[in-house]
């Protein structure tokens, strides 16, 4: 079985970082405002990512606001990185009530968009949110673990206003960890789709 390669999350998700922002010619200002959704416990890898990626860049620190749905989702990477970054509980539908844009960076990671029937409808409310608090020149970041969620997420990003600028296999996945009832290997990150603003 095949397994990628390339370390740990936080290291992977710098050189994710590193790739696509800069094919897709995405200028991160200093110490941006990044915006996680979904963001659980995992909030520590992607918060060492952004480290890593702005000090190659001499970019500062992260203005990094992690939300999810329950306080227990994300309480052990509140706790890792109290003093450093702002943890929020949350439904994503109502992300402008609850956070102050405008993020230069927005990450959502595995919206499982087919666990419902509701599912492609309740993240397209997520993603029409996400547009709502994003930076004109930010970008938002979205991967999936197998083509059955990635499909729908694009759709629903891009009836969420937002244009596609990527979407397809990403080069820095992580492990295999399960096979879908399809037989395709669910892999973290599998698949990763870059989004926008239109421009005017």
């Amino acid at each position: 079985m095949h397994t990628a390669n390339h370390g740990t999350p936080d290291r992977r998700w710098s050189k994710i970082l590193g790739e696509y922002l800069s094919r897709f010619g995405i200028v991160v200002p200093e110490s941006p405002a990044v915006l996680d959704i979904g963001c659980g416990n995992n909030a520590i890898w992607n918060y060492l990512a952004l480290i890593s990626y702005l000090s190659e860049r001499a970019l500062g620190f992260p203005q990094y606001v992690g939300v999810d749905m329950y306080e227990e989702a994300f309480s052990k990477a509140r706790e890792g990185l109290e003093g450093l970054a702002t943890f929020i509980a949350c439904d994503a539908r109502e992300l402008s009530r609850h956070v102050e844009g405008p993020f230069h960076l927005i990450l959502c990671q595995h919206p499982p968009l087919t666990t419902s029937k509701e599912g492609p409808r309740i993240w397209q409310a997520v993603f029409e949110e996400a547009a709502r608090v994003l930076d004109p020149e930010g970008c938002f970041v979205l991967t999936s673990f197998w083509v059955n969620d990635h499909i729908p997420a694009q759709v629903a990003v891009q009836k969420a206003g937002l244009e596609i600028l990527y979407s397809g296999k990403n080069a820095y996945p992580g492990k295999i960890f399960d096979k879908g009832s399809d037989g395709e290997d669910l892999q973290y990150d599998k698949y990763i789709l870059l989004a926008r603003k239109p421009r005017s």
